[in-house]
């Protein structure tokens, strides 16, 4: 007898196997191959935002339904082995760590927590009234305030792994690996300790206190006495199992749905509120049969961590999946039909089976004879196997069969017309059969092979074809004509499957389209609505459609199970298949009261609870990470907003939907606002997308993910400006606009002032030739009139000609020199020099005066502008002319050079000179000093009576 636990315990876990083999209970499992930091997981938490994170021996993981972010001591952590997590405001965590004190998380960064007390925590506890306790490994139970700790009682110190509120007024402590207490919520001992070698505790909704042992599960007694040792129950029937008496308990749990978890060394113990329990190890998927801990998200899945790994099962996903493994047929099932509450005949090709969901038992008739079995579904509630001369008709909720005479032939498909009577298809011929005889055949030249035949009222028939649409048969005359066509109008005439319940309302599977919606409106009038792969249809292949009673619309396709759940004035589509990992061919789907459905197909058999997860809003979608090359930001604040250079214009973005009912059935789409392609993107399963080379602006990134429900939820965005070069900012252009303003203004006043030079120099030409040449010329027209007079005494008249023959060449020579300062090619400095070499020359020699003329070798480079040029040419003149009238010099010395941008002209004579003080003259110095300051030059004149004379002037060139 000693013996008999143990057999017991190998007996229940054996019928645990087999029940899970045939229930195939999908288990998801993920390990460090999957990304997870390490295997050995401690414990396991849900943020407020949805993700799940991971403790484990190696480090923390962040996981988000598409991949694991790590976190270990290479990004800021002390210790890699994690005792706990908790979040204590969005997404700020302090981490306890099991060496070195707890850390802070915020931002995706770890920092130290501000405390300096290197407190080692070893549970969080969150209280009713919302206080965070903690279980120290030698400060004993915390509170945590702020960013520090408080004691509760200074005198409560020492080793504490765990709290559990009791009650009110009780708290249960354990204290170390051997002994528990009961204290008051001011840390004050209520009992004595008590020897129980604890590793968890937990109080359910109806306020029992479970305490898990290292040799089993214990119950604590609702009664507890002052100052004495902790009191226990018997187990209760449902929890009184071998398995629950003799193993570690490691953990314990209470789901949403009041079912019972309990981790074990030897496996995870579901105890439902019936009482019924289960045991789940690693023959069921499971990465170990030890639990460590198990933690339920708001998404009812169960999230069970292991020594080897972590797994994770939906409670929201009651589904069965039976393949040949299970003892069912190989080649599938083409039809199914229940006939109870809990069980149904299954039709293949080889033999009808029954099966009973309660006990899980299948019992099969095969066919023995050698002879063709063919089946048809004649109706919602009926099936037909014909053998040779007869056939046997199967109805719902009906045991028994009815066996009747039929004509041998293949057919694409039979109806029912009433009792013995029915019609059928072969080819492209329509039979009329009544007490087994074939009584009107009718053939169709223009149609194809009929495979399907549906009533769309008691008078009518639909044909559907091969590849040629569907017709219209009435049924009210003698003979079966086609009365309608319905061929053009649909997209797909390859017809596989029809269904009709509702008045003027007809469903269409076809081969390459998908499945469509037919609403007629009278007078050959139809409204079409199609549903393909590119709608989320699993297949376009469909091969059944039926309607389930609160009208949503099932089809099955050659790779899954689709649901199409009205919306509007139209359905959207719900993959119920790839939802529930069903990838196989459905032929044929039935239901069952209380949303129980059953699919038959080929390789599988499904039976299934309609959960409506299709009315489940869509989760939020959140940036977990923006990357620069300058910066990484985590879990970006909205209020952020990123500067780029034009130059480094690249920005990545990462973004999770924490939905994990089935990870890979989240569907996301993104957008870049600011671009001129503002569209939305399908993101496949990459949840990652990057962006370069952008055009200096503002831009939005947004990212949605579609719900359950067809429906797009909020938008996560994240708002960045890829900056301008200076070039294009507004500023610069503004500027340039300015420089460009005031660059015209400025050539406008230069302009303004060359006119106004411009009309100084004409008025200047105007005053000479007003000055010289008018008086010039009033003097010869006074000297001529003077010679008229004194024609008759030849000596004056003789003078008087001598003297207009001197103002004539004067006259001349003033508007030649008038002419030549206008002139703009004698603007160099060598032209000048030229003329007054000659005019030099003209003037001394005449007057046998040596003089002797230095020139600069720069002047063929130098350019005047003509106001100047002019200048210095009648202050050289008025010069020379000087000293030729009044000097009596016999000898002049004419120095030109260039200095430093400064014109300077010598003249010195050896003549008579003159005293400084009395200078005077018709043109005089005074003139020659005015035209030198007038250009901001320096004159010098140096003379003493017969002495000569020096002038030196000093000129800055203007060009």
């Amino acid at each position: 007898m000693k013996f008999l636990p143990a057999i017991l315990t190998l007996f229940l876990q054996c019928c645990n196997y087999l029940i899970s083999h045939s229930q195939q209970i999908n288990i998801y499992k993920y390990s460090i191959q999957d990304g997870l930091v390490n295997n050995d997981v401690l414990k396991i938490y849900q943020d407020s935002q949805g993700f799940i994170w991971i403790c484990t021996r190696g480090g923390l993981s962040r996981y988000d339904g598409t991949r694991f972010t790590n976190y270990t001591t290479e990004n800021g952590l002390t210790n890699d082995m994690i005792n706990d997590i908790h979040e204590v405001a969005p997404q700020e965590f302090i981490i306890a760590q099991n060496l070195n004190g707890p850390r802070m998380f915020k931002g995706g960064r770890i920092t130290p927590f501000s405390d300096e007390n290197k407190v080692i925590i070893n549970n969080f506890y969150r209280t009713g009234n919302n206080r965070l306790l903690v279980a120290t490994d030698y400060d004993g139970i915390l509170e945590v305030k702020g960013n520090g700790f408080q004691q509760i009682n200074p005198a409560s110190r020492g080793q504490a792994n765990q709290v559990t509120i009791v009650n009110d007024s009780l708290w249960l402590v354990q204290e170390d690996q051997s002994s528990i207490q009961l204290m008051t919520p001011l840390l004050v001992p209520f009992s004595l300790k008590t020897q129980a070698f604890s590793s968890c505790a937990y109080t359910d909704s109806r306020h029992n206190t479970w305490v898990g042992t290292s040799y089993g599960l214990m119950l604590l007694a609702p009664q507890q006495y002052r100052n004495q040792r902790i009191q226990f129950l018997p187990l209760p029937s449902g929890f009184d199992l071998p398995l629950l008496r003799e193993n570690f308990i490691l953990d314990i749990m209470e789901d949403s749905q009041k079912n019972f978890w309990i981790c074990t060394s030897a496996g995870l113990v579901l105890i439902r509120p019936n009482g019924k329990s289960t045991v789940f190890t690693e023959f069921h998927g499971l990465p170990a049969s030890m639990i460590t801990c198990i933690s339920e998200d708001r998404q009812n899945n169960l999230w069970v961590g292991s020594p080897l790994g972590l797994a994770k099962f939906s409670l929201r996903n009651e589904v069965k999946i039976y393949s040949h493994k299970d003892g069912f047929s190989a080649y599938g099932a083409a039809f199914v039909l229940p006939i109870t509450p809990n069980a149904t005949r299954l039709f293949g090709i080889n033999g009808i089976s029954e099966f009973d969901f309660t006990t899980e038992k299948l019992s099969e008739r095969l066919f023995k004879d050698s002879s063709i079995h063919r089946l048809y579904r004649l109706g919602k509630d009926e099936i037909a196997l014909l053998n040779n001369h007869k056939a046997s008709f199967y109805k719902r909720n009906n045991t028994s069969e009815e066996i009747v005479k039929f004509p041998s032939r293949y057919y694409g498909s039979v109806k029912r017309l009433g009792p013995e009577k029915f019609i059928a298809s072969y080819d492209n011929i329509l039979f009329s059969i009544s007490q087994g005889v074939i009584q009107d055949t009718t053939y169709f030249s223009s149609i194809s092979h009929i495979p399907c035949l549906e009533f769309y009222n008691k008078n009518t028939l639909l044909l559907g074809t091969f590849n040629t649409g569907i017709y219209k048969i009435n049924l009210d005359g003698h003979s079966m004509q086609i009365s309608d066509s319905i061929t053009d109008i649909l997209p797909d005439k390859h017809i596989r499957a029809l269904f009709s319940d509702k008045e003027n309302e007809i469903w269409i599977g076809t081969r390459y389209k998908g499945v469509i919606r037919l609403v007629e409106f009278g007078k050959g009038r139809y409204q079409i609505q199609q549903f393909g792969t590119l709608q989320g249809l699993s297949a376009n292949f469909v091969k059944t459609i039926n309607r389930d009673k609160i009208g949503n619309i099932w089809v099955g396709t050659m790779q899954g199970l689709d649901k199409l759940v009205p919306q509007g004035d139209g359905f959207h589509v719900f993959n119920f298949g790839k939802l529930n990992k069903i990838y196989s061919q459905i032929l044929d789907i039935d239901f069952l009261p209380d949303n129980y459905l059953l699919a038959a197909g080929y390789p599988y058999f499904i039976y299934a609870r309609d959960m409506q997860l299709d009315t489940l809003p869509p989760q939020v979608a959140f940036l977990t990470k923006v990357q620069t090359e300058f910066r990484t930001n985590s879990f970006p604040q909205e209020a952020h907003q990123t500067r780029l250079p034009y130059d480094k214009a690249r920005i990545d973005f990462e973004f999770s939907v924490p939905q994990f009912i089935n990870e890979e059935f989240i569907q996301t789409s993104y957008r870049l606002l600011g671009k001129s392609d503002t569209a939305w993107i399908h993101a496949a399963k990459s949840r990652s997308v990057s962006f370069a080379n952008l055009k200096p602006g503002k831009y939005i990134f947004e990212v949605r993910a579609l719900g359950f429900n067809g429906r797009w939820g909020p938008i996560a965005s994240h708002h960045f400006i890829v900056v301008p070069p200076f070039w294009q900012e507004a500023w610069f252009v503004i500027l340039i606009g300015l420089l460009i303003a005031l660059g015209v203004y400025m050539l406008y006043l230069y302009r303004i002032r060359q006119l106004m030079r411009l009309q100084k120099v004409r008025n200047h030409i105007a005053a000479d030739l007003h000055d010289e040449i008018g008086s010039n010329l009033t003097n010869i027209s006074i000297l001529s009139t003077l010679s008229k007079k004194n024609i008759l005494k030849p000596q004056e008249a003789t003078e008087f000609l001598q003297r207009i023959s001197e103002e004539v060449s004067s006259s001349s020579q003033a508007l030649d020199d008038i002419i030549w300062s206008v002139n703009t090619n004698h603007d160099t400095l060598d032209e000048t020099v030229s003329r007054m070499r000659r005019y030099a020359a003209e003037l001394f020699d005449a007057a046998n005066i040596q003089y002797e003329l230095q020139l600069d070798v720069k002047f063929e480079e130098q350019k005047l502008i003509m106001e100047q040029r002019r200048d210095v040419y009648l202050l050289y003149k008025e010069s020379v002319n000087n000293i030729l009238k009044h000097a009596e010099a016999k000898h002049v010395t004419i120095k030109i050079s260039i200095e430093h941008q400064m014109l300077i002209l010598d003249i010195t004579d050896d003549g008579k000179g003159f005293t400084m003080t009395n200078e005077s003259g018709r043109h005089g110095l005074q003139g020659m000093r005015a035209r030198v300051d007038k250009w901001k030059g320096k004159i010098q004149i140096a003379s003493a009576k017969n002495k000569g004379t020096s002038i030196h002037c000093r000129l800055p060139l203007v060009r």
